[in-house]
């Protein structure tokens, strides 16, 4: 029977978000991200968008320590084995593939939806992995000074010493509190402070000067602002991992998670669009930040 990974990976984003407490709310991937981002072992580069949030549901679930992911290939390439009896996990990507018919005119494309098998490192013998040395352990002064200096890069207009966080689409400025209305958690009440301003400027690349995401979800009726609620989040965790720090929950974002629940299990696809939206929203930040 062929695997519907459109159903089995949005049937694992339902299953977290039912977990979370809306009394006690907590980011809802706040836990993921503490898994640090998904990486191959062979090429070294970062596992992108819905294969995110994939692999490190599939890390969460089956308790994995690492954060490395290869084909049966790529491991035996390492001079590694897959262990006897384990299970691969599916990861997707969309192979652009032209049209055969256009009746002589130019070209057409269209995206193909293409899986692979992934093993984890923690699957496979003979391997030791030399990523976590090469990255090191930055402290706690040195992953602010790096996040402080990533949005200084974006040049967006941050309004400080406000009473909450948001962007402004029609001033097309950011509005967040003065860094002592946050408190320490299982991290600084610093740390939790950036973790909310990733969250707006995940937002922020959204205005008409930069990726226009009104057309894809960003307007006035409360589906297509709870979308745009749901990028923000899924970008806010991919930056918060790659910085090392904890997502930090809002109250004010408790009211989202019914309303994700119900448009998820009405549209399979809809988490992929979100991952994809947050994903070119990360890239668009990490592309401002020059040499």
């Amino acid at each position: 029977m062929k695997t519907d990974i459109y159903q089995t990976v949005t049937n694992n984003i339902v299953e977290a978000l039912e977990q979370v407490s809306l009394d006690d709310y907590k980011a809802p991937f706040a836990r993921l991200t503490g898994q640090k981002m998904p990486i191959n072992p062979v090429t070294a580069n970062q596992y992108h968008g819905i294969n995110t949030l994939v692999l490190w549901l599939e890390q969460q679930v089956k308790g994995y320590s690492c954060n490395e992911w290869g084909t049966f290939k790529q491991w035996k390439d390492k001079g590694a084995q897959v262990k006897k009896g384990e299970k691969s996990s599916l990861i997707i990507f969309y192979k652009r593939v032209e049209k055969k018919d256009t009746d002589g005119n130019d070209p057409e494309y269209y995206n193909m939806l293409k899986s692979y098998r992934v093993f984890n490192a923690d699957q496979v013998e003979g391997y030791e992995s030399k990523l976590e040395l090469e990255e090191g352990q930055l402290s706690t002064v040195e992953r602010i000074e790096q996040i402080e200096q990533f949005v200084t890069a974006t040049s967006a207009d941050i309004h400080t010493e406000k009473n909450k966080a948001c962007f402004c689409p029609s001033t097309d400025h950011i509005e967040m509190p003065c860094k002592d209305r946050f408190f320490d958690t299982d991290q600084s009440a610093t740390e939790n402070y950036y973790a909310v301003l990733l969250h707006e400027l995940t937002h922020w690349t959204g205005g008409k000067k930069r990726l226009d995401r009104e057309q894809v979800g960003y307007g006035s009726n409360k589906e297509s602002y709870a979308f745009e609620e749901l990028i923000a989040e899924l970008g806010s965790a991919f930056l918060c991992s790659q910085f090392g720090i904890m997502q930090q929950g809002r109250d004010d974002h408790a009211i989202y998670i019914k309303s994700w629940l119900q448009a998820l299990k009405n549209d399979k696809k809809l988490i992929f669009k979100a991952s994809a939206q947050a994903q070119k929203a990360v890239d668009f930040l990490n592309n401002l930040q020059g040499g």
